[in-house]
């Protein structure tokens, strides 16, 4: 799978795979990159039928985006590196986006990866990756079928916890100071 343009910012680190694209792009290619080094993005443009990746490192010269894989690194104190080893690209980038808009205006307090294979053999029942991430205030609890692909998340407030120990200990909980609506 190649990089995922849409979330390609200046910044971001990518992968060259010497694949794809055209056989002269490639010969030109490997004489200024090597394959597997990762490579600093400039810009992107995005066209009708393909994608030009600027580098840091080559400057004033586009490649085809095909030829370059998303690299994942610990970010923030989470490690996305490890995130797409155990799942896949589309969901790392799915975490990143969601945590990172929060760590704007929360601080992290914890990050925990689990292997949940309830008990079966990972062979035949493949396990479900659980991703906690702890910020100020919530919880975010992502989780990936390894098996389907499939992904989805939850987030969890400290308001919603301490109604319900406040309501199970008989007590009246403090009401919520803002309403929303969908």
């Amino acid at each position: 799978m190649s990089m995922n343009i849409f979330k390609a910012k200046k910044g971001n680190k990518v992968r060259y795979m010497d694949r794809g694209g055209y056989d002269k792009e490639r010969e030109w290619d490997s004489k200024h990159l090597v394959k597997g080094q990762a490579y600093t993005i400039d810009r992107v443009e995005i066209h009708q039928s393909s994608t030009t990746v600027y580098l840091d490192e080559v400057p004033g010269r586009g490649f085809n985006s095909v030829c370059f894989n998303d690299v994942f690194e610990e970010v923030n104190g989470i490690d996305y590196g490890r995130i797409h080893q155990l799942t896949n690209a589309e969901f790392t980038h799915f975490v990143k986006d969601k945590v990172e808009k929060s760590l704007e205006w929360k601080r992290l307090e914890r990050f925990l990866i689990s292997i949940e294979d309830f008990g079966c053999d990972p062979h035949e029942d493949p396990p479900v990756i659980v991703i906690d991430v702890k910020v100020t205030g919530m919880l975010w609890t992502f989780w990936f079928d390894t098996d389907e692909g499939k992904y989805n998340y939850s987030v969890l407030g400290e308001d919603v916890v301490n109604r319900y120990l406040a309501i199970a200990k008989g007590e009246k909980p403090e009401l919520p100071g803002v309403y929303t609506y969908d």
